[in-house]
């Protein structure tokens, strides 16, 4: 009885545990995103496009900015919305992850257009950051704003702030610590909160010139030239200047990726080395060099290369055929025709509305004149007096033969005598043929 108790309350506790039928699962939810892209002036991004990791549809911001959509979450995997300029859907321009603090969010795009005209309006901006080395903050360091004089030193906790522009580099010293260069668009990625920038002690390592892991640009060495020509406008450049080439700089790769101590190996001119070092200098972090499994400092050069547009091939006009006589073709004509000259005279036809059927029978449109009529006559004539005037030898039959040669008769040479008018010329019989009296 006991056991039978055990079962049924067993079997109870089963039913009160199994989920109800027809619950969705978690995954399945969607979620609704609400996400305005603005340029970091506060002006609205129309055109904007937005993909969604793993998904092939697209999403475009209107005439506010907005992109209004929804998307099925998961808590164990966190979906990534990637944003493109329409006239590069290759090319990520900025991410974001989707998860419950982006449900309602703003985030800043600038165009090319956008960023040369903030920096000939010389617009500034307060930019917010926080000074780490390994995880410490870094208190009074200074930062200046490389060309203006402007300045400010980190507090305790290494949090500062300066008003900053497009112009112009923002340069970090701290004591016994590399220099950090960066530009404003390195703090607008992310303006809502103070961008993390971390220091690397000054001669706290070696640093290698060959080891077993070079760095490498994050996507490539091709990913980095797509990105010194976006940064420094090379192509510009050289076309502006008419001064093509390479401007080699040097650099050391830190432990953490980070880029410090560049320097121009081989300048070219004083412009494109500026320019090259500048887009150095704020380029993004790389991965860093290993040897024997654990990241070391490597120092590293690098071409920035200056070349003008290649001019477009000119489109030559197509040449007009040339007619040569040698290809026309001409009706071969019979040799006889061509030496009696003979004249062709073309009648033109009539209209169609007056042919007939006899006309069409009997009308001929080539007509040979009587002159040429009259030659071919005369030609006749001569070629039939020609073909009579040739006397053939007689052939005689073989007793004949045999006789003539048994008495040494020799045939004499018969030379055509030219015929009497109205006679036929006479031939002599052979001596023993009785001759007609």
């Amino acid at each position: 009885m006991k056991h039978l108790i055990y079962i049924f309350a067993g079997l109870i506790c089963c039913l009160i545990t199994l989920p109800q039928v027809g619950a969705s699962p978690l995954e399945n939810k969607k979620q609704r995103f609400r996400i305005t892209v603005l340029n970091t002036g506060g002006e609205p991004q129309q055109g904007i496009i937005l993909k969604v990791a793993g998904y092939s549809s697209e999403y475009i911001s209107d005439e506010q900015g907005l992109i209004d959509f929804e998307q099925s979450i998961d808590n164990n995997y966190v979906r990534t919305a990637n944003f493109y300029f329409p006239t590069d859907k290759n090319r990520t321009i900025k991410s974001l992850r989707l998860d419950e603090a982006a449900q309602d969010t703003i985030i800043r795009i600038d165009r090319p257009e956008d960023l040369a005209r903030f920096k000939q309006s010389g617009k500034t901006l307060l930019v917010n950051g926080v000074l780490k080395e390994g995880g410490k903050p870094i208190p009074q360091a200074e930062i200046s704003i490389q060309g203006t004089g402007k300045r400010t030193f980190s507090n305790a906790q290494g949090e500062f702030s300066i008003e900053a522009d497009y112009s112009h580099l923002i340069m970090i010293r701290a004591e016994r610590m590399e220099n950090k260069y960066l530009d404003i668009e390195s703090f607008l990625q992310n303006p809502n909160q103070p961008l993390e920038i971390r220091m690397t002690k000054k001669g706290a390592d070696r640093v290698y010139h060959v080891v077993e892991k070079m760095p490498e640009y994050p996507g490539g060495m091709k990913a980095f030239f797509n990105y010194i020509r976006r940064k420094a406008h090379t192509t510009e450049l050289a076309e502006k200047t008419q001064k093509e080439g390479a401007v080699m700089i040097q650099f050391i790769v830190e432990k953490d990726g980070s880029i410090t101590s560049p320097s121009i190996v081989r300048g070219l001119d004083a412009r494109l080395d500026t320019t090259a070092l500048d887009a150095i200098i704020v380029m993004p972090d790389w991965i860093p060099a290993q040897e024997h499994g654990v990241n070391v400092r490597c120092k590293y050069s690098v071409p920035v290369p200056f070349k003008k547009p290649k001019p477009a091939p000119p489109v030559a006009p197509k040449p007009t055929p040339e007619i040569k006589k040698d290809s026309i073709a001409i009706p071969s004509i019979p040799a006889d025709s061509l030496a009696q000259d003979t004249v062709l005279q073309v009648i033109p036809m009539p209209s169609a509305d007056s042919l007939t059927t006899d006309t069409l029978a009997t009308d001929t449109t080539l007509v040979a004149s009587a002159d040429s009529i009259a030659i071919q006559k005369e030609t006749a004539a001569s070629l039939s007096t020609s073909e009579a005037t040739e006397v053939k030898p007689k052939k005689r039959n073989f007793i004949v033969r045999f006789f003539r040669w048994l008495f040494g008769i020799k045939d004499k040479e018969n030379t055509p005598a030219e015929p009497k008018e109205g006679k036929t010329p006479e031939v002599i019989p052979e001596e023993g043929i009785q001759k007609e009296e």
